[in-house]
């Protein structure tokens, strides 16, 4: 193990909070994309007891273990709203022990590296499912720099993603308008011809 790494599990732990009261509805149940984001549920839940669903709160993790190697993604997510919703009761919430040792969006900056996916297939296990069970997820080897650090990066990494989400809107509308101003200049060639 190199020096600065540590190991996962000694700064993470499982959060096992059941939606007993039902009181989170449909309406705030949530999957995790392959793109480690939260989003709708597109389970048909009629008729289920969502009290055996898991509640998430601000700062936690859900993370499924499972089709880690088909997917060749770590479907992990860190949930940021303020209001809670719940999850399947087959992921595994987690939260960031100390917060004062690990930052939860430099930990969550961490799963959306290409390279911790392809470690992630790669220690995963040859079920059909291709699982990365909850203990190996733990072993796992991070860098765990001083809080400041950590917090400068993951400042850093969102201001960078927003940069990049901007670009792509302003992107998004100059293509829109290029067919007009082609047709302006269009029209205007065709002025002169006539």
């Amino acid at each position: 193990m190199k020096s600065n790494y540590k190991r996962l599990g000694d700064y993470i732990q499982l959060v096992d909070v059941r939606n007993r009261d039902n009181a989170i509805g449909e309406d705030r149940l949530l999957g995790i994309n392959i793109n480690k984001q939260f989003m709708p549920s597109v389970a048909n839940v009629s008729g289920t007891d969502l009290g055996k669903y898991k509640v998430i709160r601000k700062d936690q993790f859900a993370y499924s273990a499972m089709q880690v190697g088909r997917d060749e993604c770590i479907r992990v997510a860190l949930f940021t709203d303020d209001v809670s919703a719940i999850i399947s009761p087959a992921y595994l919430v987690f939260k960031v022990k100390d917060e004062l040792k690990v930052f939860p969006e430099y930990l969550m900056m961490w799963f959306q590296r290409l390279e911790s996916d392809r470690y992630g297939w790669f220690i995963s296990d040859s079920s059909v499912r291709a699982s990365l069970e909850w203990e190996r997820f733990c072993d796992i080897e991070i860098p765990i720099p001083s809080l400041e650090v950590q917090e400068s990066i993951a400042a850093i990494h969102h201001t960078l993603e927003t940069r990049k989400r901007l670009n792509n809107e302003l992107k998004t509308k100059i293509q829109n308008l290029c067919p007009i101003l082609m047709r302006g200049v269009v029209d205007n060639l065709s002025g002169r011809v006539a």
